[in-house]
């Protein structure tokens, strides 16, 4: 998680691929630890970055949702979200679709409260684990 994180502060702050106007003047950022302290400033703390550096914290997959967390799916959720318990990239990419278009089936990919994210890993079709999925919801 904090690898990942990391990872997209980085294309965010440190190659300024975009940045949101968050950087303070005069304050370089070297890590995601330079925004904790900007959670405190309510411009930073009611748009974040809207990526998955606004969730920092991995929680079980049985643990409440709340604010700033990223919880596993369970394996019910998984089978009720995508039809399995080991879902594809093609699996993922359906239940996009469907939410997308909106069609029955798709209500809970997006279930999460504002500030929360889920995960789950993704195999290829060659049914190698590939990718850990993370999506979710800024607070907005």
């Amino acid at each position: 998680m904090a690898a990942v994180r990391q990872r997209e502060f980085e294309r965010l702050f440190v190659r300024g691929t975009d940045g949101n106007g968050l950087r303070p003047p005069g304050k370089p950022f070297t890590s995601v630890d330079d925004l904790d302290d900007l959670w405190e400033d309510e411009t930073f703390g009611s748009e974040g970055t809207h990526t998955v550096i606004d969730v920092w914290e991995l929680i079980d997959a049985e643990a409440y949702d709340d604010d700033h967390t990223v919880r596993p799916l369970s394996d019910e959720e998984s089978i009720e979200l995508f039809g399995t318990v080991e879902p594809t990239l093609a699996d993922f990419a359906r239940a996009q679709e469907r939410d997308a278009a909106q069609h029955s089936g798709s209500d809970g990919l997006w279930d999460m409260p504002s500030w929360s994210a889920w995960c789950r890993p993704l195999k290829d079709a060659d049914g190698a684990n590939t990718v850990i999925a993370f999506w979710g919801r800024s607070g907005d």
